[in-house]
């Protein structure tokens, strides 16, 4: 990987859909694109009609699974897909074929509180895997109940690898690691964990979507290699501004 050892823990600026085919396999990439709500990003409008959306979509998945040609070999071993629930069918026609899936689910707290209905308070990831690909779950284990509360000896010392729903807090403006100079931000303890799961230091990680740099941050501190991919020029360099700080 020496070709690329100068991408490495940095943040390309550029479409992801015309920076990604151009750089080498990685062990897992990670996108979460925009959700098509509104949201003021800088040099995007995230606004556009559900079937313009919906091909937009499709590409990046398309991109990602199929790859430049017929075969995978270019392909990464691991996909994680972080969307809004409206999209659903989108996302889910690409469920089929070879590769095994499995659906997650973000569960939130601070979601936004409507008098009207219920609120929403969960975001999908769905995550696409070769046959045979390897992951590592005991490096995400939790405290079980039997330790936590029932003090039962028949307990693994371990704890368990956790369900297929996860609870993470949102990422508050009060909270250290937000960056206010952005509209949307994923916990750097969510990211840490599907990282975790997937990789281990000598993998590359691609992150299509760059955003605040999370993906980067958490990388760093795991030892993982990981490059970003964003297209606007301000956030890419505050994520440069962050990386030069220590990521903090």
């Amino acid at each position: 990987m020496t070709d690329i050892a100068h991408l490495i823990d940095t943040v390309i600026c550029g479409d992801c859909l015309e920076v990604y085919p151009t750089l080498p396999k990685a062990k897992m990439v990670f996108a979460d694109p925009p959700d098509n709500l509104g949201m003021k990003y800088d040099g995007y409008r995230d606004k556009i009609p559900d079937w313009k959306y919906d091909v937009f979509l499709s590409k990046v998945i398309h991109m990602v699974l199929e790859g430049k040609d017929t075969t995978d070999e270019n392909t990464p071993d691991i996909f994680w897909l972080s969307f809004y629930h409206h999209y659903l069918p989108c996302v889910h026609e690409w469920t089929g074929g070879e590769r095994d899936w499995k659906q997650f689910i973000w569960y939130f707290t601070f979601g936004q509180h409507r008098h009207s209905d219920c609120g929403n308070n969960y975001r999908p990831i769905m995550r696409w895997m070769k046959k045979g690909a390897v992951i590592y779950p005991d490096a995400i284990r939790v405290p079980s109940a039997r330790q936590l509360q029932y003090n039962d000896k028949r307990a693994d010392p371990r704890g368990r690898v956790p369900g297929d729903v996860w609870e993470f807090p949102r990422v508050c403006g009060t909270f250290h690691e937000r960056r206010k100079w952005h509209p949307t931000q994923h916990p750097e303890a969510l990211m840490e964990r599907i990282i975790k799961m997937s990789c281990v230091p000598g993998d590359l990680v691609i992150d299509l979507f760059a955003g605040t740099g999370t993906t980067l941050r958490v990388c760093k501190r795991l030892g993982i290699d990981c490059i970003g991919i964003e297209m606007s020029k301000a956030y890419c360099e505050r994520i440069d501004q962050d990386t030069a700080k220590g990521g903090d």
